[in-house]
């Protein structure tokens, strides 16, 4: 008798563990935890090129807007310096390119060498210069001295005579360097015409044609050039036109 009582508590007992564990499972599953979140979020993936590849597309990154490369910072002054030479193909010159001349303190560092100015006039003898210095030497030949010239002598000029262009000098007062030793400078000594005499800077009967020309063109390169002298200025300057292209403060000129 006791070992059917045990017989059937352990089947009663077997079932109420089965029926306990049905219950458990007929339940829904609780879901799972979400990952512990990161500290920052993750950087973006980079993109993909064409061929869809994982391999990050470079070609992108360029220079900000307000910075150029410093390459181009340091040609700057070289790009100014071909832009002259353009200008002066463009007007008609006729020039060689020099190397840098350095002479002592003097010295050049673009020198062109012109010998051609527009309308084919001859510069006599062909003179070392500043590119800027060639440029407006055929601005002042081209609008000034040219239709003067055809005013007065009704001839063109065909040549343009040159004293001293660069010259590794001091001023005539001792002072400093000459704008010649940069090759800034120019002394025109006078010019030749297709139709007349040539006509030298100098001394002129009163209101004579010739007198008129020289201080039309004398005035004519004062918005020009930075520094005019010429006949009456000082001793130094009786028989031709300095001409040159000094920098001072305030854009200050000098046209005597």
């Amino acid at each position: 008798m006791d070992r059917a009582r045990r017989t059937l508590l352990g089947i009663m007992s077997t079932m109420g563990g089965m029926v306990l564990a049905s219950a458990v499972w007929a339940q829904d599953p609780a879901p799972p935890l979400p990952p512990p979140r990161p500290d920052r979020p993750a950087a973006p993936l980079p993109p993909l090129r064409p061929d869809r590849s994982a391999t990050p597309d470079t070609s992108a990154e360029k220079a900000t807007e307000n910075e150029a490369p410093s390459e181009q910072k340091a040609e700057t002054g070289s790009e100014a310096e071909d832009a002259c030479l353009q200008r002066l193909r463009q007007l008609g010159l006729r020039f060689e390119t020099r190397p840098p001349v350095k002479e002592n303190d003097c010295r050049i560092d673009n020198p062109v060498l012109v010998s051609s100015l527009p309308n084919g006039v001859a510069v006599v003898p062909p003179s070392l210069m500043r590119c800027p210095v060639a440029e407006s030497i055929a601005r002042w030949m081209s609008e000034s001295v040219g239709p003067e010239a055809e005013r007065q002598f009704q001839s063109a000029p065909t040549k343009l005579l040159i004293g001293t262009s660069y010259q590794c000098r001091d001023q005539r007062n001792g002072e400093k360097l000459s704008e010649h030793a940069f090759g800034n400078g120019l002394d025109v000594m006078g010019f030749e015409f297709a139709k007349r005499p040539a006509l030298a800077i100098g001394s002129h009967t009163e209101d004579s044609p010739e007198a008129t020309f020289q201080s039309a063109i004398r005035k004519a390169a004062c918005p020009i050039f930075n520094t005019v002298l010429g006949p009456g200025s000082d001793s130094d300057h009786g028989n031709h036109l300095h001409l040159d292209l000094r920098q001072r403060k305030g854009d200050y000129r000098i046209c005597q």
